[in-house]
């Protein structure tokens, strides 16, 4: 840490220090340079703390504009989002892509009901879907069900929050679909986790997703979460877990879940495996799915790997 930082000066006119106990932590020494040399970049999203992510920055030095802006959007009231729930009857939802479409593997497994594809297989950066019929692209057969994920990098999770509504899901053959994924890093400053946190709660209900995302971080108080607590279908990541310090996080806000939501929620992980001591989970795979599927004792892989019980 620099020393005579100025930025709890700055941070003294933030309306999130005051409200969540105290200053962010995350600030790197580029940072504090900054601060130090009262030098502001052109553009504020870089100050922010989230990296490459479209956020803009909350200090003492940001324009009133800028301030005013999140602060509208950080206060503004969300209802109780309580969508339908979802109708999958298959525990294990793998991922597919359109490079494999003439395998047909879908086919293969009739007990899977659900499949999923990455925003970034279907569509470009800038939200524009590579075929008007994506069950088709991806050689799904039309009676099963398409779930849209939304881990990807940045350009993606902002293009989807610009577009909003707009991408019309429904319309492409898209059954079910992920809200934006904002990344909420323990690194990151304060004003970054809590924005990240209630842009996901807004674009799910904005996006009318049948799903909202569950993250804490380090600093976010459990009662942030009041607006989804009734929400039948939460996403919780397991990805980028680096260091014990991620895993413990991880493992504190599983225990958060598990008491907060009520037990008929479904939980559906995306990820690598995590136990949840009071509920059964549904899991999202990843690409090593699809390669345990197409491996040459694909059916024993599948079910040796995912669990006996496929219903």
């Amino acid at each position: 840490m620099l020393e005579q930082c100025q930025g709890q000066m700055l941070c003294s006119k933030c309306f999130l220090s005051a409200k969540n106990s105290g200053y962010c932590p995350g600030c790197d020494k580029e940072y504090q340079k900054r601060c130090l040399k009262r030098v502001c970049s052109n553009d504020c999203s870089s100050c922010s703390g989230g990296r490459n992510a479209y956020v803009l920055g909350c200090c003492g030095h940001a324009p009133k504009v800028v301030l005013k802006r999140w602060k509208e959007l950080l206060q503004y009231p969300l209802p109780d989002y309580n969508p339908e729930p979802i109708q999958i009857n298959c525990r294990l939802i793998p991922v597919i892509y359109a490079q494999i479409r003439d395998c047909r593997i879908p086919e293969e497994f009739p007990q899977i009901d659900t499949w999923a594809v990455p925003i970034h297989k279907v569509s470009s950066k800038k939200g524009k879907f590579r075929s008007n019929d994506l069950k088709d692209y991806l050689g799904l057969p039309p009676d099963k069900k398409l779930l849209l994920t939304t881990c990807a990098s940045d350009d993606y999770q902002e293009r989807l929050w610009e577009k909003g509504p707009r991408m019309d899901y429904k319309r492409y053959g898209i059954d079910y679909w992920f809200p934006s994924h904002f990344s909420i890093y323990d690194n990151d400053s304060k004003l970054y986790q809590f924005a990240s946190a209630k842009r996901q709660q807004f674009h799910a209900i904005w996006i009318e997703s049948q799903f909202v995302w569950f993250r804490l971080g380090e600093h976010i108080p459990v009662r942030f979460l009041d607006p989804i607590r009734n929400a039948p279908s939460i996403i919780i990541s397991t990805n980028q877990m680096y260091s014990n310090h991620n895993k413990t996080i991880l493992h504190n806000e599983v225990g958060v879940a598990d008491s907060y939501f009520p037990l008929k929620t479904l939980f559906f992980v995306v990820g690598k495996h995590i136990v949840f001591p009071k509920r059964l989970l549904s899991f999202v795979g990843k690409s090593g799915s699809i390669h345990e599927i197409i491996s040459p004792t694909c059916r024993e892989a599948f079910i040796f790997n995912h669990g006996r019980d496929m219903s």
